[in-house]
């Protein structure tokens, strides 16, 4: 009986041991994982995003957590069965985008998108690598001339995000669905798209505007969703040459004044702009098809160039991430943020004119 105790200790003794282990291991790969994924989360929300909807991303990653084969999908690519592509930082912290406070964001706006005040308008995000930085810095507007030529539409406006609504006016309030969102796209910035498309036609550019909602209750995958309309329109019409994903910036609360966001041209406060080009670099992994970046920095760094050239002042430097935004469909697809939450919608619309001022001067 002795004998049979002492082999039953140590068993229990045994069982209980790999039972901590177990647990430990479990505990420092969830503290791996949360850590990287807070990491590409602060990031999004530096880039642009509101802060409720880069909340709601973090809280969709933890939960993922709780299933342990992320977790080996995390460490082991291979056995999820799931291309890089569609586990980038793009479809997921980016539409966040994507895309707040760093770029050009609110921190009320989206999961795709960061706060860090002080360096909002780098030419660069923080995160992006020594080498990518070095050749931004020797990139010169040596596009040539563009030239559309053909039937049909040149270019094609569309909006990944296309619930982003502005500053609340008093005289033309909107209902939100979320903090700076908005279901109706008569108060989005799908009504900034609709005035730059007829600015741009007014101007004899054919323009095809696409006003399909893409959120659809959830901007974490609204690129995968927005990449669909692309391909579809492109299949369409084979003469698209320019895309543009029109967006509307946001701001942690706190980090800017209304006035610092807008200029005034003809005694009326235009929002501010700027554009937004993705290497396809990503934050983790990158993406397996990227973007040719240099060439649709070219064409942002030549609009942005007669913007200032024409309105000094109303366009902020080109801003470049790791994301990717679907610009590989094209070498020239931009992201342009027009206006933020701290403009109202009148604000933006009005600095479509110019935009499609400077757009027509650049194109042949």
């Amino acid at each position: 009986m002795v004998h049979i105790r002492v082999i039953r200790a140590r068993t229990i003794a045994y069982y209980i041991l790999l039972a901590v282990i177990i647990v430990l291991i479990a505990f420092f790969a969830y503290q791996l994982m949360a850590r990287v994924y807070k990491g590409n989360f602060s990031v999004m929300l530096r880039d642009g995003g509101p802060i409720e909807e880069g909340q709601q991303l973090y809280l969709k990653v933890l939960n993922k957590l709780n299933d342990p084969r992320n977790i080996l999908t995390y460490q082991m690519p291979f056995l999820s069965g799931i291309s890089a592509e569609s586990e980038s930082a793009e479809d997921t912290a980016e539409t966040a985008v994507e895309t707040s406070v760093s770029r050009g964001e609110p921190t009320q706006r989206q999961t795709e998108q960061e706060i860090d005040a002080p360096e909002v308008f780098l030419k660069h995000d923080p995160d992006m690598s020594e080498e990518i930085k070095i050749e931004i810095s020797k990139i010169k507007d040596d596009l040539g001339p563009i030239t559309l030529t053909g039937e049909g539409p040149q270019v094609l406006i569309y909006h990944t995000h296309s619930r982003e609504a502005y500053r609340q006016d008093p005289q033309n309030p909107y209902k939100e669905v979320e903090a700076f969102r908005s279901n109706d796209l008569n108060y989005t910035v799908v009504r900034v798209g609709d005035e730059l498309a007829r600015h741009l036609q007014a101007k004899g550019i054919p323009v095809l505007h696409d006003r399909t909602e893409h959120e659809q209750g959830d901007h974490s995958t609204a690129y995968k969703r927005s990449l669909e309309t692309i391909k579809k329109r492109m299949a369409e019409y084979k003469s698209l040459q320019i895309f543009i994903d029109l967006h509307r910036n946001a701001y942690q609360q706190g980090a800017k004044k209304p006035d610092d966001e807008v200029m005034i041209i003809d005694g009326e406060r235009v929002a501010k702009l700027f554009v937004v080009i993705g290497t396809g670099q990503g934050y983790v992994g990158g993406f397996s098809e990227k973007p040719n970046w240099k060439e649709n920095y070219k064409f942002a760094l030549r609009l942005t160039n007669k913007l200032n050239e024409l309105y000094p002042g109303i366009a902020k430097p080109v801003y470049v991430k790791p994301s990717r935004y679907n610009q590989h469909v094209s070498t020239k697809a931009i992201l342009i943020e027009v206006g933020s939450n701290l403009t109202t919608l009148e604000e933006a619309k009005r600095t479509t004119k110019y935009l499609a001022e400077a757009l027509s001067q650049i194109i042949e």
